[in-house]
């Protein structure tokens, strides 16, 4: 009964160790302050990575885009609007889905973690946005 418990503990253990990211702390954990250059301007928001019990979340928020169109991209994107995240070390990956008043969208992010900076780009249909973001805390 011992030897049953220690080794599925064991197992555990090692199923941990071998989870990409997340196992150890990975430095995308945080808020982070967003900025995308987009065709309509940069707009900002904030990211935030944590480490969920069902794996890891992203939640967006994005700010009003100063001189934007009404009903542009702002406010909250629900965690289901996300998909894909992948977290390994200081990589992340994840796509995000937003209506828009040209219709529904899909962004495609890639990017890094290097101490406070984040560097990211979001593949979309009309072509490749250049994100930056520094850490909020």
């Amino acid at each position: 009964m011992k030897n049953g418990k220690f080794a599925t503990a064991l197992a555990a253990a090692a199923l941990a160790w071998a989870m990409p990211g997340w196992a150890q702390e990975s430095p995308v954990v945080g808020t982070w302050n967003i900025a995308a250059e987009t065709p309509m301007g940069t707009q900002q928001s904030t990211w935030t990575f944590a480490e969920g019990s069902d794996g890891p979340t992203v939640t967006v928020v994005d700010a009003p885009m100063a001189g934007g169109p009404p009903g542009g991209a702002q406010g909250e994107t629900p965690t289901d609007s996300t998909s894909d995240l992948v977290v390994d070390g200081a990589q992340f990956s994840f796509k995000r889905q937003l209506t828009t008043p040209m219709g529904p969208m899909e962004f495609a992010y890639t990017g890094s973690v290097a101490g406070t900076e984040l560097t990211a780009e979001a593949n979309t249909s009309f072509g490749v946005i250049a994100v930056t973001g520094t850490r909020a805390n």
